[in-house]
């Protein structure tokens, strides 16, 4: 809250410092009977003044100068205290009887302007007028008229400059209104330098572009953030608010027109149309983003509420005469009044109950709301002030844009801490995977010896044995008859034995390839597909390339063993005519195996449920380092290609011998 506090605080004195100034340093002359006596009122160092207080006043009448040069006038003349709507305030107890109609206003200054470059400041005037200065028409706004159809409105704020005569100045004006809910002079009129006008007036005009920008650009930021995280709605919701704001302030009166800046010829109905449908549309637009944020505060049902009442009021603005949607408007203020009482409520309670960000919001719509209250009852001269809404909605994007910048601190933060915890978790587990293979492939060393020992056991042990056996009978046999019953035997033993011998020996080599120790992999793998082949009744064929005569790749072992395997799926599920074998060392720098069959490919390959093959194959080669592809030949068939690097010293002489 002590941020908020602090960009509020800067907001409203960065508003004090944009906003006009009005107020003076001594009391004012005020006009009386239709003259204002500004003897001893020093323009140069008092500053401009304002013509107010009480104006003659010609209600239903449009007098031009010529119609002054008649005697009688002055005792017709009625009092209008200005600025005030004509309907309501009258010096003499009088009043225009209603607030569509036509009038005439005079006031004479007196003595002469003391600047060489006089001039009047004209804010809004409802809703046409006419102004003769010294009995020459100065200035006109549109077309005044005795009725609705004879009227052309156009309010504008005008800077009006006219020669110092040295004489006392007689201003005549002609104002009717047929459009608007306020008729007559409801804005002050200034006399003074013109220079000092002037700078009052671009100073108004500069404050007001400066508005409409920070609008535009937080509309624009927060419609960026949406397109990025078209997810979260909330920028969305408070982007179309900014330009709703944006587009009330540049079309309305309150920035003198900044719209016309842009576009000149834009007619004043269509502003005031735009201007109040931005207005209308506000509404459930803050109220949606308010909701996008903190559903369990704010009601749907109101959200439908505000949208259906927007609907209304909108189709009202666009199709019904200005006067109509005048005198609607104060319902729409107090609807609007309402609801932003509950909103205050709602954003209080989000921010007792610990929602993110929640304070900053509270802070900025405390402003916002407030000034929108007063800026309501001012435009029904229920209170004497001047609309302050930009303030009013700078302050509360200002505390958005904290609120928004500390939500996304607070995800960086968030992103930074997870990124180092799962910079931990990685190295964690590049750690735990290390480790896994090095057990892995501690497993296969030690499923590979024990297979090594069982299978010199089994070729120094049962094969000698067998043998031993096997030559013993083959000793008896000679000292038995031919006809003995027991040479029978004997002889059927001997023939038993021959086929557990090479039983045995088979089973030796399928355990170990004896010949990886010294001899070489060429003869392993010729024994291997040889087997294979006799068994399968299918033509294999082996092909060898290595540069070394011994060949030092550790990894040999497992090479083997995928070939075994993907010879044994291809001779189950290919129904292949043949097998190539290959085993080569093209580079020198790594083994490849390929085993290729001319079968049916891996799409219409039999499988069988629950098969093992192609995992341990994959497997195998992960613990090795080695790639595996299993892909369909060119030509028809499948192949299993598996490479696997070379850590054999290739450079010297002693270990290459070209095949």
């Amino acid at each position: 809250m002590r941020g908020a506090g602090l960009i509020l605080a800067v907001t409203l004195l960065l508003a004090a410092c944009v906003m006009e100034s009005d107020g003076q340093g001594r009391a004012m002359p005020r006009a009386l009977q239709g003259v204002l006596d500004m003897a001893g009122w020093d323009m140069a160092a008092d500053g401009p003044l304002r013509l107010d207080g009480e104006w003659e006043f010609y209600p239903h009448r449009l007098l031009s100068p010529d119609d002054f040069q008649e005697p009688g006038y002055m005792e017709k003349a009625r009092s209008y205290v200005l600025p005030s709507p004509w309907n309501q305030d009258t010096a003499d107890g009088t009043a225009m009887g209603a607030d569509t109609g036509f009038a005439t206003l005079r006031l004479r200054v007196g003595p002469a302007p003391g600047t060489p470059r006089p001039a009047l400041y004209l804010f809004n005037i409802n809703a046409a007028y006419r102004l003769w200065i010294d009995g020459s028409l100065a200035a006109r706004s549109g077309e005044v008229g005795q009725n609705a159809a004879q009227e052309r409105p156009e309010p504008s704020k005008r800077l009006i400059p006219f020669a110092n005569l040295g004489r006392p100045v007689d201003i005549i004006l002609q104002v009717s209104n047929f459009q608007y809910r306020d008729g007559g002079l409801i804005a002050p009129v200034w006399l003074g330098p013109q220079e000092t006008l002037q700078a009052w007036q671009d100073r108004s005009l500069g404050a007001a572009m400066f508005f409409v920008g920070a609008f535009f650009v937080m509309g624009l930021y927060h419609m960026a953030l949406f397109f990025f995280r078209p997810k979260t709605v909330s920028p969305l919701y408070f982007s179309l608010y900014c330009f709703a704001w944006m587009g009330n302030y540049a079309a309305s009166d309150t920035s003198g027109w900044a719209l016309r800046l842009f576009f000149p010829d834009i007619a004043t109905r269509l502003l005031d149309q735009i201007a109040l449908c931005c207005f209308f549309i506000s509404i459930p637009v803050g109220f949606a983003f308010f909701r996008s944020l903190y559903p369990e505060e704010f009601s749907r049902r109101l959200l439908a509420a505000c949208i259906a009442m927007c609907t209304i009021f909108v189709a009202v603005a666009a199709f019904a005469s200005g006067l109509t949607l005048a005198q609607a408007l104060p319902l729409y203020y107090l609807i609007s009044g309402l609801l932003i009482i509950y909103c205050l409520h709602r954003l209080y309670t989000a921010w007792r109950r610990g929602r993110e960000e929640a304070g900053f919001l509270f802070a900025g719509f405390c402003v916002l709301g407030l000034i929108g209250i007063n800026d309501m009852l001012a435009d029904m001269k229920l209170l004497a002030s001047t609309p302050r809404i930009p303030e009013g909605m700078l302050a509360f994007s200002l505390c958005q844009a904290f609120a928004l910048s500390r939500r996304l601190s607070r995800a960086f933060t968030a992103k930074e801490r997870l990124s180092v915890a799962l910079e931990g978790k990685n190295l964690s587990l590049e750690k735990e995977m290390a480790e896994r293979t090095r057990l892995e492939r501690e497993i296969v060393t030690i499923s590979e010896e024990e297979r090594r020992r069982i299978s010199l056991e089994l070729h120094d042990g049962l094969c000698q044995e067998l043998t031993a056996a096997r030559l013993h009978c083959d000793v008896l046999r000679p000292s038995c008859s031919g006809t003995d019953a027991g040479c029978e035997e004997l002889a059927r033993l001997s023939g038993l034995l021959d086929g557990l011998v090479d039983h045995a020996y088979d089973l030796s080599r399928g355990l170990w390839p004896l010949e990886h120790d010294s001899v070489g992999v060429g003869p392993s793998f010729r024994d291997m597909i040889q087997r294979l082949g006799e068994s399968s009744a299918i033509p294999m064929e082996f092909h060898r390339e290595m540069p070394c005569e011994t060949c030092r790749n550790p990894h040999l072992a497992q090479l083997y063993r995928i070939a075994q395997e993907a010879v044994t799926n291809a001779v189950k599920h290919s129904r292949a005519t043949r097998i190539l074998i290959s085993l080569t060392c093209p580079s020198a720098r790594a083994a490849v195996l390929v085993v290729r069959d001319d079968g049916r490919g891996l799409a219409q390959a039999e499988t069988t449920p629950g098969g093992l093959g192609l995992g341990i194959m994959a497997h195998r080669a992960r613990i090795i380092g080695a790639t595996l592809c299993i892909e369909d030949a060119p030509g028809g068939g499948a192949q299993v290609v598996c490479t696997v690097p070379c850590q054999a010293n290739t450079n010297d002489p002693d270990t290459r011998r070209a095949s």
